[in-house]
């Protein structure tokens, strides 16, 4: 699958599944469910995507054919106009965005870092206690850290430490550093923003219930969570004991009783919106499908050619193309074309294309075993049908038909060398040929290539 296309089914997955979340699913007492939910959600946007439902015969090309040589054909060069294209310009704001929010991340955890470096350390069981000289920022924990500022370093209040604890135990760390490290690749899409605020919302739900569970912490501890609160906004990687945005949804949810069990049905509800989801991304692969069947019945209508007896798959003498498979490739070089739809989509891949050479060398029903779409279909069928005649097949000293399987892989040209950017114009010994032609040219065959750039012409002399 082509990159943009990727991006933007993953933020649909996003999207889906986030909004399952809060219509269903947030109001649960189901805590652990739900955080599973939410990690399990972000893991599988980002993988199906990649999932091609298995689309019959058209994906799995006939046995009992002949197939011919790949032909790879490039895009025309777009680097002789002035300027970024637009996709160049959308990468181009795409890792800007990816940069700044690596620094931003990087940033962060400096100052994390930074912070636990002022304190004094101590192995406490599977935390280490990190007590810091100061008042300035509340207590908190990151991955196995306890950070008590210096006025809960005197006191440790129960309440605190267990809910902190718990943090660590669950290892609720790992969660807020996966989802920023997802941010970082879809920073463009603000659903991330919500999974985030989601998944630390549920982390305070799950160490308060680990909280509550110890001795003497019951009656008391909402109280304990309203009177902490008077703290100064803590760093965004960390897990304070009390945050401001998420105190009265925690408070509510330490009164609210037990969800009840038939509401685990809202997490099954997800996993058909989630399969239609994938049936309806897969027409990506093929957009202009139904534009490909009417241009193929349209162009055979145009030049049907009757097959008058059998057609076979193996023949004593092949069909031949006109100067053989030299000509093939270089009549296929001069008259295909990347289609605009196809660059601009940076659609790439194999287009197989199926035909018959008859008994007279005309090329008749034409069609696509399985294509990209994107205007590339109608191209492979336009070239292949307006071949010239073939020198036919013979078998036992007839003449018979013959069917054909032509790859031709469609291919951005994104890594050109500097020597051939701009130039429009290739000569191969006094002969206009094609870029793929000249880039096929062995090195060791070239006595001279002169590159003309104000004429946007490369003239090569063969040895």
């Amino acid at each position: 699958m082509n990159a943009l296309p990727y991006l933007l089914n993953v933020s649909l997955y996003l999207l889906l599944f986030y909004g399952c979340y809060e219509l269903l699913l947030r109001r649960n007492t189901f805590f652990g469910l739900n955080r599973v939910y939410l990690l399990a959600s972000v893991i599988l946007s980002l993988l199906l995507p990649l999932v091609e439902l298995p689309g019959g015969a058209a994906n799995s090309l006939p046995v009992g054919m002949i197939t011919l040589p790949t032909f790879t054909v490039g895009n025309p060069q777009s680097a002789s106009t002035n300027g970024l294209s637009v996709t160049q310009w959308f990468w181009l704001v795409y890792g800007v965005g990816v940069a700044i929010m690596l620094v931003r991340l990087g940033l962060n955890l400096w100052a994390v870092f930074r912070l636990i470096r002022r304190g004094t350390t101590e192995s406490k069981g599977t935390c280490t206690l990190v007590r810091l000289p100061d008042d300035s920022t509340p207590s908190f924990s990151f991955g196995r850290y306890l950070v008590l500022n210096h006025a809960d370093a005197l006191t440790e209040p129960k309440a605190l430490m267990r809910h902190e604890e718990a943090h660590i135990r669950q290892g609720h760390t790992a969660d807020v550093l996966f989802l920023e490290i997802v941010q970082i690749a879809f920073w463009f899409n603000p659903v991330l923003w919500l999974y985030k605020h989601a998944i630390q919302e549920i982390h305070e739900f799950l160490a308060d219930r680990a909280a509550l569970a110890q001795e003497n912490l019951k009656l008391d501890y909402a109280r304990q969570l309203v009177a902490y609160a008077l703290n100064i906004p803590s760093a965004e990687l960390t897990t304070p004991f009390v945050s401001k945005s998420t105190l009265k949804q925690r408070i509510v949810m330490l009164q609210k009783p037990q969800t009840h069990r038939r509401a685990i049905l809202g997490y099954a509800f997800v996993l058909p919106l989630a399969a239609l989801l994938v049936m309806c991304t897969q027409s990506e692969h093929d957009p202009q499908s139904e534009g490909t069947l009417s241009t193929t019945t349209q162009t055979q209508a145009r030049k049907a050619v009757k097959v008058d007896g059998e057609i076979f798959t193996v023949v004593e003498e092949q069909p031949e193309f006109q100067g053989g498979m030299a000509g093939l490739g270089s009549y296929l070089g001069k008259n295909l074309r990347y289609p605009a739809a196809a660059q601009k989509a940076k659609a790439e891949g194999r287009v197989f294309v199926s035909f018959v050479v008859t008994k007279s060398g005309e090329i008749t029903d034409v069609e696509i075993l399985k294509g990209i779409g994107y205007g590339a279909d109608e191209e492979a069928i336009r070239v292949v049908q307006n071949m010239p005649r073939w020198q036919p097949a013979k078998q036992n000293g007839q003449l018979v038909n013959v069917k054909f399987n032509l790859p031709i892989n469609f291919q951005l040209e994104d890594d050109e060398s500097t020597a051939f950017k701009g130039i429009e114009t290739f000569m191969i010994d006094g002969k206009v040929t094609t870029r793929q032609e000249v880039k096929a040219l062995s090195p060791d065959k070239i006595s001279r290539m002169d590159v003309d750039k104000e004429r946007k012409t490369i003239t090569i002399m063969t040895k």
